[in-house]
């Protein structure tokens, strides 16, 4: 989406904004979410100016350092707190990563359509991930201190 500044210029606004909507109430984690958020709008940006597939490899490398990162990060807490939900949300965590991978192997062989594939992808990961099944942890780590 492009909007227009009062001396009409255009400037790319992002497709995502982080709201209280999205936070899971634990510093660190919400911190890499808004990463995610950066990631994903990085790559919408560049869609919206018809360069897409400059920054398809960088970011596809962001979101494998995400999923190393943060998912540990997640599990670690959820872990260390005995959450009943582990084992369905780790799953989750390794059908992202194996949809990342087969989003880079399709880039790497020169497919067609892979950035937008993949914005479409991170547009429902996000809203189904974080606003459902991280959600799901949140109350449950917070009533137990974890901030």
């Amino acid at each position: 989406m492009t909007t227009r500044t009062s001396n009409g210029t255009s400037t790319a606004t992002s497709a995502f904004r982080w709201t209280e909507n999205y936070s899971v109430n634990i510093k660190v984690l919400d911190a890499q979410h808004q990463g995610l958020f950066a990631t994903i709008n990085e790559l919408k940006d560049a869609l919206s100016s018809g360069h897409g597939s400059k920054v398809t490899e960088p970011v596809l490398k962001k979101l494998v350092e995400y999923a190393t990162t943060h998912f540990a990060a997640e599990e670690a807490l959820m872990s260390a707190h005995k959450f009943p939900g582990l084992d369905a949300h780790r799953m989750e965590h390794q059908k992202f990563g194996e949809k990342v991978a087969a989003f880079l192997a399709d880039y790497k062989a020169g497919k067609s359509g892979v950035p937008v594939s993949l914005m479409l992808f991170l547009q429902n990961w996000l809203k189904g991930h974080i606003q459902t099944t991280d959600k799901a942890y949140s109350d449950f780590l917070n009533l137990r201190g974890v901030r």
